[in-house]
């Protein structure tokens, strides 16, 4: 479809439509005490006020949703017009309709919005968070200063063998975003590590974890980042996906070219756009965090391939599209972006294996989910070859050329980035 000819702010708020949501709706207390609940925070007990008062109000009393709906509205419009361009679609041929589980998972959002916004803006909070979740895991029986035993203990009620994965390699990422922290944007190398373990603020698994990615010549995100999109590629490669599996190539491509040292800076985290109050409650005098030069182009193919991903892979929609919807990853500065997508992927990943291990129902993907998927990949395709001819090769040919070489063997390219990531 020409994308000049739709117009984003109607396709919005006629799939808004579509799915039986309005921007005046408010939360139900029932379903957000089950959404408290499932994700394991009902009984969360924070020093960190602002987050402490938010989770005692939702569970007491019906929130206006507007807010952050119209925050939505206003990011999609801006950040993701392939995905716009998918709602169209979607639209005109009648797959939107409205559920309990659509309107759950804006519940769901609105508690990973207020979570993801604390954790990038409160050290306090963060940690609080962090131990809390590992509590509930090592109540299963999953410690993670054991990976091993941790990876065998998850697999047989984890998302697939990527969740599994995805789940303990996010842990590397969070530790490096805590010791950057620690280090109030001092530069991370070994010394400073090991410091911070033999001052007990870091464990031996942590020093562990965080070492590969010490260095004042290293760029952390370069090769991590391209282990985790193309171990999704691969997984859509192999299920007929190649369209939406070369939008990950040419993600990971973009940051092999481009991904610049990440750095440490003071700084309040708040989407852009009509930004709602609590942002404000959240604000402290000393937060650091990871800043990444990564391209506005390079974020909004990101969002698109990422969502067509889910839909076309995994269950529990409910609990991870919104992962990529809420406003602190859709509306966040793209130099913003990855510490904000970090953080929300951890949380979410950690409740849906969290649901999974407490019994709580899958929820299935909608039963015409691959049709979805490849008229979504196709989208993403042509957006993937417009980053790739603008930044990286003008011409597209050498696009199928390098994505026939990386996929005629992945499971061996995939390795040697790997190798090239723990050798560092």
């Amino acid at each position: 479809m020409d994308q000049q000819s739709i117009d984003p702010g109607r396709v919005i708020d006629d799939s808004m439509v579509a799915l039986s949501l309005s921007y005046d709706m408010t939360t139900d207390l029932s379903m957000m005490r089950e959404v408290l609940r499932e994700m394991q925070v009902d009984d969360l007990q924070t020093s960190y006020l602002p987050m402490q008062e938010l989770l005692v109000r939702i569970a007491s009393q019906p929130v206006d949703l507007g807010p952050m709906l119209t925050q939505v509205r206003w990011g999609l419009v801006r950040n993701a017009p392939a995905v716009v361009e998918f709602l169209s679609e979607a639209l005109s041929r009648r797959w939107l309709s409205g559920s309990p589980h659509v309107n759950k998972a804006v519940h769901v959002a609105y508690v990973l919005e207020a979570i993801t916004a604390a954790m990038c803006n409160s050290p306090v909070f963060f940690d609080e968070y962090v131990e809390h979740v590992r509590s509930k895991q090592k109540a299963i029986g999953i410690d993670h200063e054991h990976v091993f035993k941790s990876f065998l203990k998850m697999l047989p009620s984890s998302l697939n063998f990527f969740g599994t994965a995805k789940a303990i390699s996010l842990d590397m990422a969070l530790v490096y975003f805590r010791v950057g922290r620690y280090l109030g944007g001092a530069d991370i190398d070994e010394q400073a590590v090991n410091e911070l373990h033999a001052a007990g603020r870091i464990s031996l698994l942590e020093r562990k974890l965080v070492s590969p990615l010490c260095g004042k010549d290293r760029c952390a995100c370069k090769h991590w980042l391209q282990v985790n999109i193309y171990e999704a590629g691969i997984t859509e490669y192999e299920n007929g996906f190649s369209m939406n599996a070369m939008a990950a190539h040419v993600l990971a491509e973009h940051v092999a070219r481009h991904c610049h040292r990440e750095t440490f800076l003071r700084r309040h985290v708040v989407p852009e756009g009509p930004t709602q109050e609590f942002y404000a409650s959240i604000e402290g005098d000393d937060n650091y965090v990871p800043v990444v030069a990564l391209s506005e182009e390079w974020k909004s193919l990101y969002l698109t391939w990422n969502m067509a991903f889910i839909l076309g892979e995994l269950n529990n929609l409910h609990y991870l599209f919104p992962k990529l919807l809420i406003p602190s990853v859709l509306c966040s500065r793209s130099e913003n972006f990855l510490g904000t997508r970090i953080v929300s992927l951890w949380v979410s990943i950690n409740s849906a294996l969290l649901l999974n291990f407490n019994g709580v129902d899958t929820l299935t993907a909608p039963a015409g989910r691959r049709e979805m998927a490849r008229v979504w990949g196709e989208i993403n395709q042509g957006y993937a070859e417009a980053l790739y001819t603008s930044d990286l090769h003008p011409d597209v040919t050498a696009l199928s050329d390098s994505f026939d070489e990386r996929f005629a063997q992945p499971y061996a390219n995939l390795a040697k980035l790997v190798m090239e990531f723990m050798k560092r």
